[in-house]
């Protein structure tokens, strides 16, 4: 992810913990009952609606594009993005193209090498990504930043992190990215445990940058309530465990 996303994203991600691992009398304003691929209005975080383009991969500082000409041959050329999102790019300088998808940005370069060329076609290419790598959080096996090679799904990412925890909410995985200029997170949940089993969970292939967050069970979610009020308050030995229930 962008550095500039990160801090939201991690602050999103703390109040989705909060949300999940909240007793049940609380836990039904959070994911119980969100269906799969909606967006989800939580006290204090408005989550943006998604669009066609959210699907699909922005530049980013890093990343190197190859830029080709039609009639230009001769200016072809590969160019880094900087922090700044901006490239150097023969003859107009810098050009700003970060949180543009490449064809987005080769329609910028067209318009702005049409002041220097006489009816400029440019193409643009993404050749290699400087932030290839997720996050991963929550009820799985292996958390953390993991990386991300090739097109995957969020069933595949969740693999890659070890797989879920047995306290893990298989049908409600959260997946956060963020749009190049709005401060508002996008959220989707998909249904894992139907993705894995081959069914349609609403699963969809994942981008640099984006976390993944597996909440807890509701079965997890009463033993924590159990543990935090119930033996806290009452005088007696709670011995057994709920959470060898059925998960879900």
């Amino acid at each position: 992810m962008l550095s500039w996303a990160r801090p939201a994203a991690l602050a999103a991600l703390m109040l989705v913990t909060a949300c999940a691992s909240a007793p049940p009398a609380r836990s039904a304003r959070g994911f119980d009952r969100m269906p799969v691929g909606s967006r989800v209005e939580n006290p204090g975080v408005t989550f943006a609606t998604w669009t066609p383009d959210d699907y699909r991969y922005r530049i980013g500082p890093g990343d190197e594009l190859a830029v080709r000409f039609l009639l230009n041959p001769d200016l072809n050329a590969s160019v880094l993005v900087g922090p700044d999102g901006r490239g150097v790019f023969p003859l107009v300088s810098g050009q700003g193209v970060a949180g543009m998808t490449p064809e987005q940005a080769a329609a910028a370069l067209t318009r702005a090498y049409g002041s220097v060329l006489r009816n400029p076609q440019v193409e643009t290419l993404i050749t290699s990504y400087g932030s290839s790598q997720i996050y991963v959080s929550g009820e799985v096996r292996e958390p953390g930043i993991k990386p991300l090679k090739g097109q995957i799904s969020v069933a595949q990412a969740v693999v890659a992190a070890g797989g879920f925890q047995e306290t893990a909410r298989t049908g409600k995985v959260v997946v956060l990215r963020q749009r190049p200029g709005d401060p508002r997170l996008l959220m989707r949940t998909v249904d894992v445990r139907a993705a894995l089993k081959g069914a349609d969970g609403g699963d969809f292939p994942i981008l640099p940058g984006d976390l993944i967050f597996v909440p807890r069970s509701a079965i997890a979610e009463v033993n924590l309530f159990i543990r935090q009020y119930v033996t806290g308050a009452l005088p007696f030995s709670f011995n057994y465990s709920i959470n060898r229930g059925r998960t879900y």
